[in-house]
């Protein structure tokens, strides 16, 4: 077969630039679980030593504007001179800094559990309860704040009623959560503005005051490396180290507001709002539960060990996404408009803001695999409709908030490009094809104007920022805050492969530096990854697709924790029935994303016999080793050829690791290898361990096709035949090999080049184990 791969686009040189420092630790109490040591706090910026001075001098505005349901941007905190805005802060930060014993900063944290919980608690009447907040998203499909079809003033009468008014696989999927969690925040500010008013003293006031200007929605970021469940999301029970207006002994004993919520009476056991499903059953939001009973509790060790096992795909994914950037002339200054190739163009809004089509990797991909790992099969965040009543959705989709911004930092002139939209939604015609001016229902401004893209594109707008976007500091300097953001993603998310971080690879063995040192070439070497497309409606709910390098445990239970697992494509949505008078084949219902290889590809050094990275190495030994497998809903096997659309196919970056001038990994562009797949089957492996016998009762179809991803198709030598079904019997290991199996010719890195194999007897094709 031929392989066309190109080389990476040389980046600019920028100075480099300090990050975060570890934070002392006075009066560290041994009662309190810390999420990670101080030392640990890579990428987890400190919060303000001294803040700022400006008090509550926008809390009518605020109130007024929750009052109406609108959105106004919270003045508090932020330098209207320097345009410095308040920062979102990872949750870790808030919440060891309180634990210290820190008697300002620790405030936020607890100011911004009251505000959650009282929230909570309100009537679910109340528009600005979290009952309410959280129906916006998904169940239980009833027009919030009067903005739905049954208002002709709305001119949605064409509308979907049968959802929510969130966006999923559509151009607007990262746009329309911004003032979703930009409407939250406000909520919780301006009750926590009313909260302090209870403290007379003054002193104390002040310092409440101080921690209300610093006041945002913080976000958890899932990617950093030893991907975990903070104990601030897992801990069941909340202590305070501070409470407004009360003596220490009257301070609250509380559930943690970000464990779970509560349901009240009324609301989640009602036919009408949750329908017939199991979430009637339960009061109260849940993770991993293990079955559909009344009773049922949690098993956060599945979602930790779930979010662990997939820390390395994760981390990758996110990497790549947000370096996989536009393309620059020799000073890392964007190219101007009219000497890029924007059908090429690989980081185009499309390809990074959703699932569906020309795309192998988006932020909503990403995302989608944080619900299903923390719901487990059953839980609250693996269903769509019912996802945002539990408190974790919001400091997971922040954190999505923000690697939007990062990549709009990155990307300044790309944004929200034409789409039709999926099918509809609570407040979007099923008919209307998406477009930067379409309106983001239900979100009003503060004067009650209806919000687009165009809106809400700037975090200031909102009043606050992220720690790797100073824009502040860049007002006048796009190519600056972008060399800036570039070289943070660099920091926090890169592979195993980078040699910018010594510590990692003082870390390894001996086969693993071998292996590492055969992978680098002139300071370059190969990234591998698995792209998927699937019919996001072929189970009807959610579903994963499980990869692994080696064979999958015969029980199926086993697959997540074997050390041959690399990580899950998830698909992440729920069963929704085509509006009335819609031709579903109208529809557009295949989605696209991707499993990084390569970090699994390094530690296969150390226990088979693979020896590089490189494709004459590489190549074979997938062949032998890569295998898939399907779940649906429920945890339940399922035989990948009888998914309906799902094609499976491998890719190949020749990459250039970064340097003490160029401080951050240059990705190439990516090249698809379907004869990998082919090879292997329909099935996933030719070995039928998993795969279960549902012939006979499968109610999914089979594919229609054996092409690769639809956006391989620019490259029509390589398409026509990806997951066929071998062609012949001959002998394939499962096993490394000891010996490359096909010669290569290795790329160089100034032009593109052609490489040819010839492929040996012995490699034909699988067979049956």
């Amino acid at each position: 077969m031929k392989v066309s791969t190109l080389v990476s686009v040389a980046l600019a040189t920028t100075a480099q630039l300090a990050y975060a420092a570890p934070f002392a630790m006075p009066g560290m109490d041994q009662g309190f679980e810390f999420d990670f040591s101080p030392i640990e706090m890579r990428g987890i910026p400190e919060l303000e030593e001294k803040l700022l001075s400006k008090r509550t001098t926008g809390a009518a505005d605020v109130g007024k504007a929750t009052t109406n349901g609108f959105i106004s941007k919270i003045a508090d905190g932020n330098d209207e001179k320097t345009k410095k805005m308040v920062i979102r802060r990872e949750i870790r930060a808030l919440y060891d800094y309180r634990v210290t014993g820190d008697t300002t900063n620790g405030r936020v944290y607890d100011l911004f559990i009251i505000a959650l919980r009282k929230t909570m608690i309100r009537d679910p009447k109340d528009k600005n309860s979290w009952w309410q907040i959280a129906g916006v998203h998904g169940r239980p499909f009833v027009a919030w704040n009067n903005r739905g079809p049954s208002n002709p003033k709305t001119g949605l009468l064409q509308a979907y009623t049968n959802t929510g008014y969130c966006t999923h696989g559509s151009t607007l999927f990262p746009t329309w959560h911004r003032p979703y969690l930009a409407y939250l925040e406000e909520v919780l500010w301006y009750t926590a503005y009313v909260e302090i008013q209870n403290e007379k003293n003054k002193a104390e006031k002040a310092k409440w005051e101080l921690a209300l200007a610093q006041l945002r929605l913080p976000y958890w970021d899932w990617a950093l490396e030893n991907a975990d469940l903070p104990p601030s999301l897992r801990n069941s029970k909340h202590t305070f180290r501070f409470y407004p207006g009360r003596a220490k002994a009257d301070w609250p004993q509380w559930e943690n507001p970000l464990y779970t919520f509560r349901f009240q009476s009324g609301t989640y056991n009602s036919g009408t709002n949750f329908g017939n499903d199991r979430f009637r059953n339960w009061v109260r939001t849940l993770k991993h539960p293990k079955s559909e009973d009344r009773g049922v509790g949690d098993n956060i060790g599945e979602t930790r060990d779930q979010l662990r096992q997939n820390g390395d795909n994760i981390r990758q994914q996110v990497h790549e996404l947000l370096l996989r950037s536009l393309p620059v002339d020799g000073n890392g200054n964007i190219r101007e408009p009219s000497k890029v190739n924007t059908a090429s163009d690989p980081a185009r809004w499309g390809a990074f803001s959703n699932r569906v089509g020309n795309n192998a990797a988006s932020v909503e991909s990403i995302h989608d695999g944080i619900h299903v790992w923390v719901g487990g099969s059953l839980g609250h965040m693996t269903s769509v409709p019912y996802s945002s009543f539990d408190p974790i959705f919001f400091l997971h989709h922040c954190n999505v908030d923000r690697i939007f911004a990062i990549w709009q930092a990155i990307n300044p002139n790309s944004y929200v490009t034409q789409q039709q939209n999926g099918g509809g939604t609570y407040g979007v015609d099923w008919r209307r094809t998406d477009t930067v001016d379409s309106y983001l229902e239900p979100w009003l401004s503060k004067t009650g104007a209806r919000m687009n893209s165009t809106t809400i594109r700037n975090t200031a707008y909102f009043g606050y920022g992220y720690p790797e976007v100073p824009t502040h500091s860049y007002l006048t300097n796009a190519s600056g805050l972008r060399k800036y953001a570039m070289k943070q993603v660099n920091d926090l998310y890169s592979g195993k492969v980078s040699t910018s971080s010594k510590r990692k690879r003082d870390s390894y063995g001996t086969d693993e530096t071998e292996g590492l040192d055969n992978s680098v070439v002139n300071n370059q070497y190969y990234e591998w990854r698995v792209d998927v497309a699937t019919d996001r409606s072929a189970l009807n709910g959610s579903y994963s697709v499980h990869f692994f390098l080696g064979k999958p445990d015969r029980d199926y239970k086993k697959w997540t924790s074997q050390k041959e697992f690399v990580g899950d494509y998830v698909v992440f949505t729920h069963n929704m029935e085509t509006p009335a008078g819609v031709d579903p084949s109208t529809i557009n219902t295949e989605i696209t994303g991707s499993v990084p290889l390569t970090d699994s590809m390094v530690n296969a050094f150390s226990n088979t016999n693979l020896s590089s990275l490189n494709p004459q190495d590489a190549i074979p030994f997938l062949i032998r080793n890569l295998r898939w497998r399907v779940t649906d809903s429920t945890g339940t096997p399922v035989k990948a050829r009888n998914v309906k659309g799902l094609k499976v196919s491998v890719s190949i970056s020749h990459t250039t690791l970064p340097t003490d001038n160029i401080p951050w990994t240059q990705y190439g562009e990516w090249t698809f290898l379907t004869e990998i797949a082919r090879r292997i089957g329909k099935d996933g492996g030719p070995d039928k361990i998993g795969i279960p016998d549902l012939t006979s009762t499968s109610t999914t179809a089979l594919p229609t096709t054996t092409e690769a991803p639809a956006y391989a198709t620019d490259l029509p030598t390589l398409v026509t035949s990806a997951t066929e079904e071998p062609t012949s019997e001959a002998s394939v290991p499962t096993e490394a090999p000891t010996s490359a199996a096909e010669d290569f010719e290795l790329p160089t890195s100034t032009s593109a080049e052609v490489v040819e194999s010839t492929t040996s007897a012995d490699a034909s094709s699988p067979t049956e184990d």
